[in-house]
């Protein structure tokens, strides 16, 4: 588990390749180049795991690997939940040249650590808070203060033995706290939460993809897609079909995978849902 895990550097050239990135500089304006793409290119969704749970893998392997997670991006556009793609980030940023560290969380500051995030330190020594769950495109520098980005604005709240991130659902105006600990967290303690993950998460029940583009945040949960802009948040429930043409045109998954998945049960709305009930 302690052995250094390294991402092949064709695999991060195609991955950097298919941002847009040529040219990177392990500064702010780099950080920002790199998460803003992540966060337009790459979906946070429990795809993955839900088909696993179901026992019908589309890739019969451990999505916490890095290499694993990238090959998989770059041919089906799949993503992923938490644990996986704070991995998946942490060690791109380090490929590239960035100090990065993986620290725990506590999605909706319940006093447990059911979250990973990153804190990142550019060249000239500043540190930043860049989230792939929370996705809102601008790395947050680890001192308390708003940023005002509709429909991706945050405030950082200093609590002396945590940070608070508090940022807008990406279905409503409400306003969802994630706390973030100093302390850095080992790939062991990663995996594990990684494994846990599979039997106590909110993101096991239904359908969840969210997307960002140059305008907001497309996010399908259950049957209804949501897209929220800095001015308006539209709804929309979809049919099975019309969910098929989502993934496919905005969240960029391939035909192979979308086959995949309607052959599941997966896109069957379950009767009660802890998940649709937080963000409706």
């Amino acid at each position: 588990m302690n052995t250094k895990i390294i991402i092949p550097s064709v695999t991060v050239q195609k991955v950097l390749s298919r941002f847009n990135i040529t040219d990177l500089e392990c500064n702010q304006e780099g950080l920002e180049k790199i998460y803003q793409a992540w966060c337009r290119n790459i979906p946070f969704d429990n795809f993955w795991k839900r088909l696993d749970l179901a026992k019908t893998p589309f890739i019969n392997k451990d999505q916490i690997d890095p290499t694993t997670f990238f090959e998989a991006w770059l041919e089906h556009g799949i993503g992923g939940t938490c644990w996986t793609t704070t991995n998946a980030l942490q060690h791109l940023l380090v490929e590239i040249g960035f100090q990065s560290r993986i620290v725990g969380g506590s999605m909706g500051d319940m006093g447990m650590v059911n979250h990973g995030s990153l804190i990142v330190t550019t060249n000239d020594g500043q540190e930043f808070i860049v989230d792939s769950s929370i996705s809102n495109e601008t790395p947050i520098e680890v001192t308390p203060k708003t940023i005002d980005n509709s429909p991706h604005s945050i405030q950082l709240i200093d609590e002396d033995v945590k940070l608070s991130v508090l940022f807008e659902f990406p279905s409503k105006k409400d306003l969802m706290k994630c706390a973030i600990y100093n302390d850095t967290f080992s790939q062991k303690a990663l995996h594990k939460s990684h494994l846990e993950s599979y039997t106590h998460s909110l993101f096991n029940d239904c359908v969840y993809i969210k997307k960002n583009n140059e305008l907001g945040i497309n996010t399908i949960i259950g049957d209804t897609l949501y897209t929220k802009t800095k001015n308006e948040i539209k709804k929309v429930t979809l049919t099975k079909g019309e969910i098929h043409e989502t993934l496919s045109s905005i969240m960029g998954f391939s035909n192979e995978l979308i086959a995949h998945i309607e052959k599941t049960s997966l896109l069957n709305i379950p009767k009660e849902s802890n998940l649709i009930n937080l963000t409706r």
